[in-house]
């Protein structure tokens, strides 16, 4: 669709045109470059308008308005001879042909750095497809410069003209490296089944087999001039209807999901966080068991320091009796011997006053030592057993829940990337990133496909959107983490 656009422009640019770019070629030259320039700038922003991205910067970045004007350069030879619009058109071929390569200048500055990225960057893995991509591109940029150069007047003057004419035949191999480099791109999209690559095939095996038909029929009608040329009118349509009708059917795909998803195991970290909150329960535990322990044992070695010395006490009382017992025999004896030395001279009046000292003093002695044995025996009697306290344990609680920021659910938004949307899906499990899915509107596919890898596997492994983005896919990249953020965002309580 879009080469049709730019093929209607260019072909009404080079009918309105061609008198001013006849007289003021430079002006157009200037013009020519500075546009690209411009376009080349404004690839390399966000530009979210769909209609500015794809219909105004991509006629000029994707090469399809230079492509047209290459075909309306290599169409004029189709043209009868000696009508009106060859005798208009052919004055400024040479002229238009330079107006076109600085068009193509855009094409070339937005693809060719990307391409050199991917091809000097060690990680990016260089498909077949791609590499022979790259080496039309080189091909194609390589016969374009000389015959832009042998173009402008003042050169063109300067060489042999039979020199000059057998250069300019090259740009027949130009054209058919055009077309192969149109098919290499769109042919592997078309047959996946992606949207508008198989009108692209049809169209372009349209326009370019149509002109290979209709150059080969002229060059036998000035050869051979043949009388009737009905048959050959037949001839060149049904190869022109065969040609489109083998690129539909080799470029025929059904359309196929272009979701692409990535997943995390579920429940890693949260895993992880319930064993710690188990770990530090279990401490809790052990430490309030320990110093229950702790308080039991310094219950008991009260207990038993106020038993030893409840003992020491009563030992202490015995000993003392014992020695008043001990005191009074000693005098009673001391007593009866003085009393036997001095003589049977003394009356029975002082015997019995002894005896009744002795009597008393010995009801003294055993009502001393009843009272201390009582003082002694009292406090242990008396004193209440001190038992430990019974072995508490604190009730088991669970582990607090963790606080999550996140609400648990899928999400599902969009960011615009290249030239199109890319579409995220986020399933998002306690606080984690478990699942990314993505597809993408955008026309360019392998830049997504470059990027989503990478990103989506960054994003799962970090837990965070913003990760490095991949070289040569800058705007996909971007679109994929800006798509996430804004689903993080709907999560969020």
């Amino acid at each position: 669709m879009l080469f049709l656009i730019a093929l209607v422009i260019a072909v009404l640019f080079s009918v309105l045109c061609a008198g001013a770019l006849k007289k003021v070629p430079a002006v157009f030259y200037v013009g020519g470059v500075l546009v690209s320039v411009l376009m080349v700038v404004l690839a390399q922003q966000p530009v979210e308008n769909v209609f500015l991205r794809k219909y105004v910067i991509g006629l000029f970045s994707r090469g399809a308005l230079a492509g047209a004007l290459w075909f309306v350069v290599m169409g004029m030879r189709l043209l009868p001879d000696g009508s009106k619009a060859i005798k208009r058109l052919m004055p400024v071929r040479g002229e238009l042909s330079i107006f076109a390569a600085a068009v193509t200048l855009s094409h070339i500055s937005v693809y060719g750095l990307s391409y050199i990225k991917r091809l000097t960057d060690p990680n990016f893995s260089k498909a077949a497809d791609f590499v022979l991509t790259c080496a039309v591109c080189a091909a194609l940029v390589l016969i374009m410069l000389p015959l832009t150069v042998i173009s402008f007047k003042k050169i063109r003057k300067k060489m042999n003209a039979k020199k000059w004419k057998n250069i300019q035949r090259a740009a027949y191999v130009f054209y058919a490296l055009i077309y192969l480099h149109v098919i290499i791109l769109f042919l592997p999209k078309a047959r996946a089944g992606i949207e508008g690559y198989f009108l692209s095939c049809v169209v372009y095996t349209a326009v370019f087999g149509a002109y290979l038909i209709l150059r080969v029929r002229k060059w036998y009608v000035k050869k051979k001039s043949p009388e009737s040329r009905a048959w050959l009118n037949i001839a060149s349509t049904a190869c022109a209807v065969l040609l489109t009708g083998i690129a539909a059917f080799c470029s025929y795909g059904k359309p196929q999901n272009r979701v692409r998803t990535q997943k995390r195991p579920a429940r890693t970290v949260s895993v992880r966080r319930t064993a710690d909150a188990e770990t530090t329960a279990e401490n809790d535990r052990t430490a309030v068991r320990t110093a229950a322990d702790d308080k039991n044992s310094s219950a008991a070695e009260s207990s038993s320091a106020a038993d030893s010395e409840s003992s020491s006490e009563s030992s202490s009382a015995a000993e003392s009796s014992s020695s008043k017992k001990d005191s009074s025999s000693s005098s009673k004896s001391d007593s009866s011997s003085k009393d036997s030395s001095s003589g049977s001279d003394d009356s029975k009046a002082e015997e019995q006053e002894e005896q009744t000292e002795e009597v008393n003093e010995q009801a003294e002695e055993q009502a001393q030592q009843e009272e201390q044995q009582e003082t002694a025996e009292t406090p242990a009697e008396t004193q209440p057993p001190e038992t430990a306290p019974p072995e508490t344990q604190p009730p088991e609680t669970a582990p607090p829940e963790p606080e999550y920021i996140y609400n648990n659910g899928t999400y599902e938004d969009s960011a615009f990337g290249y030239d199109g949307y890319i579409h995220v899906t986020v399933t998002i499990e306690n606080d984690i990133i478990t699942e990314i899915s993505a597809y993408t509107d955008e026309e360019e596919t392998e830049y997504f496909d470059t990027a989503y890898e990478i990103i989506v596997g960054d994003i799962l492994y970090f837990q965070n959107y913003e990760v490095d983005a991949v070289s040569g896919a800058t705007y996909s990249s971007n679109a994929i983490m800006k798509g996430v953020k804004k689903c993080l965002d709907q999560a969020r309580k």
